[in-house]
Protein backbone atom coordinates (compact mmCIF):
# COMPACT_ATOMS: atom_id res chain seq x y z
CA UNK A 1 0.00 0.00 0.00
CA UNK A 2 1.23 3.22 -0.89
CA UNK A 3 1.55 5.78 1.83
CA UNK A 4 -0.82 8.07 -0.46
CA UNK A 5 -3.43 5.67 -0.23
CA UNK A 6 -4.10 6.44 3.64
CA UNK A 7 -6.84 9.07 3.25
CA UNK A 8 -6.14 11.83 5.94
CA UNK A 9 -3.07 10.97 7.25
CA UNK A 10 -0.60 14.01 5.53
CA UNK A 11 -1.46 17.32 6.39
CA UNK A 12 0.84 18.94 4.08
CA UNK A 13 3.28 18.47 1.10
CA UNK A 14 6.09 19.89 0.35
CA UNK A 15 7.23 20.73 -3.36
CA UNK A 16 9.79 21.72 -5.84
CA UNK A 17 9.57 23.77 -9.11
CA UNK A 18 8.10 21.08 -11.44
CA UNK A 19 8.46 18.23 -9.01
CA UNK A 20 5.57 16.31 -7.73
CA UNK A 21 5.03 17.29 -3.86
CA UNK A 22 5.23 14.45 -1.15
CA UNK A 23 3.42 13.87 1.58
CA UNK A 24 4.65 15.03 5.45
CA UNK A 25 2.84 14.66 8.60
CA UNK A 26 2.48 17.92 10.67
CA UNK A 27 4.86 18.12 13.13
CA UNK A 28 4.54 16.91 16.65
CA UNK A 29 3.82 19.31 19.82
CA UNK A 30 5.89 22.23 19.09
CA UNK A 31 4.23 23.93 22.55
CA UNK A 32 5.70 21.15 24.30
CA UNK A 33 9.12 21.01 22.38
CA UNK A 34 9.75 24.54 22.73
CA UNK A 35 9.12 24.48 26.29
CA UNK A 36 11.71 21.47 26.89
CA UNK A 37 14.47 24.13 25.22
CA UNK A 38 13.40 26.85 27.40
CA UNK A 39 14.27 24.67 30.26
CA UNK A 40 17.27 23.21 29.40
CA UNK A 41 18.58 27.03 28.55
CA UNK A 42 17.59 27.78 31.68
CA UNK A 43 19.35 25.51 34.00
CA UNK A 44 21.67 26.66 36.55
CA UNK A 45 25.60 27.16 36.51
CA UNK A 46 27.51 24.63 35.45
CA UNK A 47 31.44 25.02 34.12
CA UNK A 48 32.01 21.23 32.94
CA UNK A 49 29.15 21.87 30.50
CA UNK A 50 26.36 19.88 32.21
CA UNK A 51 24.22 23.05 32.74
CA UNK A 52 22.68 24.87 30.26
CA UNK A 53 22.38 22.99 26.98
CA UNK A 54 21.11 22.61 23.55
CA UNK A 55 20.27 19.25 22.63
CA UNK A 56 20.56 17.07 19.71
CA UNK A 57 16.79 17.50 19.18
CA UNK A 58 17.17 21.09 19.29
CA UNK A 59 20.48 21.81 17.58
CA UNK A 60 19.88 21.37 13.75
CA UNK A 61 16.50 23.41 14.05
CA UNK A 62 16.48 26.42 11.42
CA UNK A 63 18.54 27.06 8.19
CA UNK A 64 21.47 28.16 9.17
CA UNK A 65 22.00 24.98 11.59
CA UNK A 66 20.51 22.78 9.09
CA UNK A 67 22.79 23.91 6.25
CA UNK A 68 26.03 24.07 8.43
CA UNK A 69 25.45 20.68 9.03
CA UNK A 70 25.43 19.48 5.53
CA UNK A 71 29.01 21.14 5.33
CA UNK A 72 30.30 19.04 8.53
CA UNK A 73 29.27 16.04 6.40
CA UNK A 74 30.98 17.16 3.68
CA UNK A 75 34.32 18.76 5.64
CA UNK A 76 37.46 17.42 3.84
CA UNK A 77 39.47 17.57 7.25
CA UNK A 78 39.82 14.16 9.26
CA UNK A 79 37.02 13.32 10.83
CA UNK A 80 34.24 10.70 11.46
CA UNK A 81 31.47 12.74 9.42
CA UNK A 82 32.71 12.93 5.89
CA UNK A 83 34.78 9.27 6.18
CA UNK A 84 31.13 7.57 7.56
CA UNK A 85 29.49 9.23 3.86
CA UNK A 86 31.97 8.14 1.66
CA UNK A 87 32.57 4.44 3.42
CA UNK A 88 28.80 3.81 3.98
CA UNK A 89 28.32 2.34 0.62
CA UNK A 90 31.15 -0.35 0.81
CA UNK A 91 30.25 -0.62 4.67
CA UNK A 92 26.67 -1.32 3.54
CA UNK A 93 27.48 -4.07 0.62
CA UNK A 94 29.57 -6.04 3.15
CA UNK A 95 26.24 -6.81 5.48
CA UNK A 96 25.88 -9.10 3.28
CA UNK A 97 23.29 -11.23 5.65
CA UNK A 98 20.69 -10.44 8.65
CA UNK A 99 18.21 -8.17 6.51
CA UNK A 100 14.79 -7.95 7.25
CA UNK A 101 12.18 -10.63 5.20
CA UNK A 102 11.47 -9.27 1.69
CA UNK A 103 9.61 -7.01 0.77
CA UNK A 104 10.31 -4.28 3.70
CA UNK A 105 10.05 -0.77 3.81
CA UNK A 106 12.39 1.82 5.14
CA UNK A 107 11.89 3.96 8.13
CA UNK A 108 15.18 6.83 8.69
CA UNK A 109 15.38 8.41 12.22
CA UNK A 110 17.21 11.24 11.76
CA UNK A 111 18.22 11.11 7.88
CA UNK A 112 20.83 13.54 7.64
CA UNK A 113 21.71 15.16 4.15
CA UNK A 114 20.20 12.17 2.61
CA UNK A 115 22.95 10.61 0.83
CA UNK A 116 23.22 7.61 2.93
CA UNK A 117 19.55 6.63 2.59
CA UNK A 118 19.77 7.32 -0.60
CA UNK A 119 21.99 4.16 -0.86
CA UNK A 120 19.75 1.76 1.00
CA UNK A 121 16.86 3.15 -1.19
CA UNK A 122 18.59 2.56 -4.30
CA UNK A 123 19.19 -0.88 -2.91
CA UNK A 124 16.14 -1.74 -0.94
CA UNK A 125 14.26 -1.04 -4.10
CA UNK A 126 15.60 -3.21 -6.30
CA UNK A 127 14.32 -6.13 -3.85
CA UNK A 128 10.62 -4.30 -3.43
CA UNK A 129 9.64 -2.18 -6.04
CA UNK A 130 6.50 -0.68 -3.82
CA UNK A 131 9.04 0.21 -1.12
CA UNK A 132 8.43 3.20 1.31
CA UNK A 133 10.13 5.48 2.35
CA UNK A 134 9.38 7.50 5.59
CA UNK A 135 12.03 9.49 6.98
CA UNK A 136 12.10 10.87 10.64
CA UNK A 137 13.68 14.28 12.15
CA UNK A 138 13.13 17.58 14.29
CA UNK A 139 14.36 19.92 12.00
CA UNK A 140 12.14 20.31 9.08
CA UNK A 141 14.96 22.21 6.98
CA UNK A 142 17.63 19.35 7.52
CA UNK A 143 14.64 17.14 6.28
CA UNK A 144 13.29 19.05 3.29
CA UNK A 145 16.90 19.21 2.27
CA UNK A 146 17.17 15.48 2.42
CA UNK A 147 14.19 14.77 1.04
CA UNK A 148 14.45 17.20 -2.05
CA UNK A 149 18.15 15.83 -3.20
CA UNK A 150 16.81 12.38 -2.76
CA UNK A 151 13.72 12.75 -4.98
CA UNK A 152 15.72 14.54 -7.56
CA UNK A 153 18.28 11.76 -7.74
CA UNK A 154 16.20 9.21 -7.27
CA UNK A 155 13.06 10.15 -8.84
CA UNK A 156 11.22 8.36 -5.97
CA UNK A 157 7.43 8.28 -6.43
CA UNK A 158 5.84 11.26 -4.44
CA UNK A 159 2.68 8.92 -3.28
CA UNK A 160 5.77 6.57 -1.31
CA UNK A 161 7.31 9.07 0.27
CA UNK A 162 6.09 10.44 3.45
CA UNK A 163 8.62 12.69 5.41
CA UNK A 164 7.47 13.24 9.86
CA UNK A 165 8.33 16.67 11.37
CA UNK A 166 8.58 14.49 14.70
CA UNK A 167 11.30 14.13 17.70
CA UNK A 168 11.33 10.12 18.21
CA UNK A 169 13.05 10.39 20.89
CA UNK A 170 10.06 11.24 22.99
CA UNK A 171 7.80 8.28 24.02
CA UNK A 172 4.76 9.40 22.81
CA UNK A 173 5.81 10.07 19.23
CA UNK A 174 7.90 6.63 19.21
CA UNK A 175 4.25 5.01 20.03
CA UNK A 176 2.81 7.23 17.05
CA UNK A 177 5.34 6.04 15.10
CA UNK A 178 4.19 2.63 15.33
CA UNK A 179 0.59 3.03 14.84
CA UNK A 180 1.18 4.74 11.86
CA UNK A 181 3.39 1.79 10.19
CA UNK A 182 1.11 -0.76 11.26
CA UNK A 183 -1.83 1.13 10.01
CA UNK A 184 0.28 1.40 6.85
CA UNK A 185 1.99 -1.96 6.17
CA UNK A 186 0.46 -4.01 8.13
CA UNK A 187 2.81 -6.85 9.07
CA UNK A 188 5.15 -6.34 6.34
CA UNK A 189 8.77 -5.93 8.14
CA UNK A 190 10.43 -2.66 8.22
CA UNK A 191 13.84 -2.06 8.06
CA UNK A 192 14.58 1.46 10.77
CA UNK A 193 17.89 3.22 10.22
CA UNK A 194 19.68 5.57 13.37
CA UNK A 195 22.91 6.60 11.63
CA UNK A 196 26.22 8.98 11.58
CA UNK A 197 26.48 7.99 15.38
CA UNK A 198 23.44 9.97 16.33
CA UNK A 199 22.70 7.75 18.87
CA UNK A 200 25.94 9.18 20.80
CA UNK A 201 24.42 12.81 20.82
CA UNK A 202 21.68 12.29 23.28
CA UNK A 203 21.98 12.11 26.67
CA UNK A 204 20.63 8.97 27.73
CA UNK A 205 21.54 7.24 24.91
CA UNK A 206 21.14 3.60 26.46
CA UNK A 207 17.72 4.36 27.40
CA UNK A 208 16.82 5.89 23.87
CA UNK A 209 18.15 2.54 22.28
CA UNK A 210 16.34 0.57 25.13
CA UNK A 211 12.73 2.74 23.71
CA UNK A 212 13.15 2.58 20.46
CA UNK A 213 13.71 -1.34 20.72
CA UNK A 214 10.92 -2.00 22.73
CA UNK A 215 8.21 0.34 21.08
CA UNK A 216 9.30 0.35 17.46
CA UNK A 217 10.78 -2.60 16.53
CA UNK A 218 8.58 -6.14 16.32
CA UNK A 219 10.80 -9.52 15.37
CA UNK A 220 10.55 -9.24 11.38
CA UNK A 221 11.66 -5.60 11.65
CA UNK A 222 15.44 -4.55 11.94
CA UNK A 223 17.35 -1.49 12.92
CA UNK A 224 21.07 -0.83 11.29
CA UNK A 225 22.69 1.40 14.12
CA UNK A 226 25.72 2.90 12.77
CA UNK A 227 28.45 4.58 15.86
CA UNK A 228 32.02 5.57 16.48
CA UNK A 229 34.10 2.68 17.91
CA UNK A 230 37.55 3.38 20.10
CA UNK A 231 39.49 0.13 20.91
CA UNK A 232 41.06 2.11 24.02
CA UNK A 233 39.90 4.17 26.49
CA UNK A 234 42.22 6.63 28.02
CA UNK A 235 43.13 9.92 28.61
CA UNK A 236 45.44 10.03 25.17
CA UNK A 237 42.50 8.93 23.49
CA UNK A 238 40.43 11.62 25.18
CA UNK A 239 43.08 13.97 23.07
CA UNK A 240 42.43 12.50 20.26
CA UNK A 241 38.84 12.56 20.32
CA UNK A 242 38.66 16.27 21.02
CA UNK A 243 40.91 16.87 18.13
CA UNK A 244 38.70 15.68 15.71
CA UNK A 245 36.66 18.61 16.28
CA UNK A 246 38.84 21.20 17.10
CA UNK A 247 40.00 20.85 13.66
CA UNK A 248 37.12 21.01 11.88
CA UNK A 249 36.17 24.58 10.84
CA UNK A 250 32.81 22.99 9.65
CA UNK A 251 31.86 21.99 12.72
CA UNK A 252 32.67 25.39 14.29
CA UNK A 253 30.41 27.08 12.10
CA UNK A 254 27.76 24.64 12.86
CA UNK A 255 27.28 24.98 16.19
CA UNK A 256 27.86 28.74 16.14
CA UNK A 257 25.10 28.56 14.11
CA UNK A 258 22.99 26.47 16.69
CA UNK A 259 23.95 28.67 19.10
CA UNK A 260 23.08 31.64 17.25
CA UNK A 261 19.22 30.35 16.21
CA UNK A 262 18.38 29.84 20.03
CA UNK A 263 19.93 32.66 21.61
CA UNK A 264 20.79 36.23 21.07
CA UNK A 265 24.75 35.70 22.14
CA UNK A 266 27.30 37.58 19.57
CA UNK A 267 29.47 34.19 19.40
CA UNK A 268 33.40 34.71 19.81
CA UNK A 269 34.48 31.14 18.57
CA UNK A 270 37.54 31.51 21.17
CA UNK A 271 34.42 31.02 23.74
CA UNK A 272 33.90 27.65 22.26
CA UNK A 273 35.69 24.72 24.36
CA UNK A 274 35.69 20.89 23.56
CA UNK A 275 35.51 19.08 26.80
CA UNK A 276 36.89 15.30 26.87
CA UNK A 277 36.73 13.00 29.32
CA UNK A 278 36.79 8.85 29.75
CA UNK A 279 32.92 7.89 30.55
CA UNK A 280 33.23 5.07 33.07
CA UNK A 281 34.15 2.19 30.93
CA UNK A 282 31.66 2.62 27.92
CA UNK A 283 32.80 5.15 25.90
CA UNK A 284 35.43 8.38 25.16
CA UNK A 285 33.02 11.66 25.52
CA UNK A 286 33.29 14.52 24.07
CA UNK A 287 31.17 17.86 24.90
CA UNK A 288 31.32 21.14 22.91
CA UNK A 289 30.88 23.74 25.23
CA UNK A 290 29.92 28.29 25.24
CA UNK A 291 31.83 29.51 28.15
CA UNK A 292 31.36 32.88 28.95
CA UNK A 293 35.38 34.13 29.31
CA UNK A 294 34.44 37.82 29.77
CA UNK A 295 34.63 37.85 33.58
CA UNK A 296 31.22 39.60 33.91
CA UNK A 297 27.24 38.38 33.56
CA UNK A 298 26.22 38.34 30.32
CA UNK A 299 22.13 38.64 30.01
CA UNK A 300 20.80 36.05 27.36
CA UNK A 301 17.87 36.22 25.67
CA UNK A 302 15.60 33.46 24.95
CA UNK A 303 13.55 32.54 21.94
CA UNK A 304 10.63 33.37 24.36
CA UNK A 305 11.65 36.88 24.98
CA UNK A 306 12.82 35.74 28.73
CA UNK A 307 16.06 36.71 29.42
CA UNK A 308 18.95 34.26 31.94
CA UNK A 309 22.00 35.07 33.78
CA UNK A 310 25.09 33.47 32.02
CA UNK A 311 27.38 34.11 34.92
CA UNK A 312 31.45 34.19 34.41
CA UNK A 313 33.01 30.83 33.78
CA UNK A 314 29.20 29.27 33.03
CA UNK A 315 28.58 27.15 30.15
CA UNK A 316 26.25 26.55 27.72
CA UNK A 317 26.38 22.38 25.78
CA UNK A 318 25.94 22.95 22.45
CA UNK A 319 26.98 19.52 21.01
CA UNK A 320 27.96 16.12 22.96
CA UNK A 321 29.15 13.18 21.38
CA UNK A 322 30.76 9.64 21.96
CA UNK A 323 33.24 7.07 20.96
CA UNK A 324 31.77 3.74 22.19
CA UNK A 325 33.94 0.86 23.53
CA UNK A 326 33.39 -2.41 22.38
CA UNK A 327 31.99 -3.40 26.05
CA UNK A 328 30.24 -0.34 26.49
CA UNK A 329 28.57 -0.98 23.27
CA UNK A 330 27.81 -4.96 23.92
CA UNK A 331 26.33 -3.96 26.80
CA UNK A 332 23.95 -1.66 25.88
CA UNK A 333 22.45 -3.31 23.30
CA UNK A 334 22.17 -6.20 25.63
CA UNK A 335 20.27 -4.16 28.36
CA UNK A 336 17.87 -2.99 24.42
CA UNK A 337 17.55 -6.56 24.17
CA UNK A 338 19.22 -6.46 20.84
CA UNK A 339 20.97 -9.15 19.34
CA UNK A 340 23.52 -8.65 15.73
CA UNK A 341 22.86 -10.46 12.95
CA UNK A 342 25.39 -9.10 10.48
CA UNK A 343 27.97 -6.18 11.03
CA UNK A 344 30.82 -4.34 9.12
CA UNK A 345 33.70 -1.90 11.13
CA UNK A 346 36.16 0.39 9.73
CA UNK A 347 38.59 3.01 10.59
CA UNK A 348 38.86 7.11 10.06
CA UNK A 349 42.43 7.47 9.49
CA UNK A 350 43.27 7.29 13.53
CA UNK A 351 42.88 5.23 16.43
CA UNK A 352 39.02 5.29 16.17
CA UNK A 353 36.73 3.64 13.87
CA UNK A 354 32.79 3.19 12.66
CA UNK A 355 30.78 0.40 13.40
CA UNK A 356 27.13 -0.29 11.38
CA UNK A 357 25.45 -3.05 12.87
CA UNK A 358 22.16 -4.57 11.53
CA UNK A 359 20.25 -5.36 14.93
CA UNK A 360 16.83 -7.39 15.28
CA UNK A 361 15.37 -7.81 18.80
CA UNK A 362 16.37 -11.53 20.83
CA UNK A 363 13.96 -14.05 21.31
CA UNK A 364 11.86 -13.91 24.13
Amino acid sequence: MAVGEIAGTATRARAEPDRPAWLELGPDDRAARFMRLMNDLNRGYDNAGDGKRITCGHAYNGVEPAVAWTSVCRDPRPGAPRQSVESFPRRWAGLGAGMPAQPCHYVSLGPGDGRKDGVLLADLSRANPDLCYLPVDTSEELLHLAVCGLMRRLDLPADRVLSLPWDFSVGENAGALRRLLDELFGPTPVLFSLLGNTLAHFDDDAALLKRLADVLLRPGDRLLLEVEVTMALDDRLVVDAVAEYENSTAFGEFVAATLQANTDLLVDQDAVEQLGAVEGDRALMVKTAYRNRTGADVRVTLPNSADVRFAPDDTIRLALSRKYSPEGLAAMLSDAGLTVTGDTCTGTGGPFGLALLMLALEDR
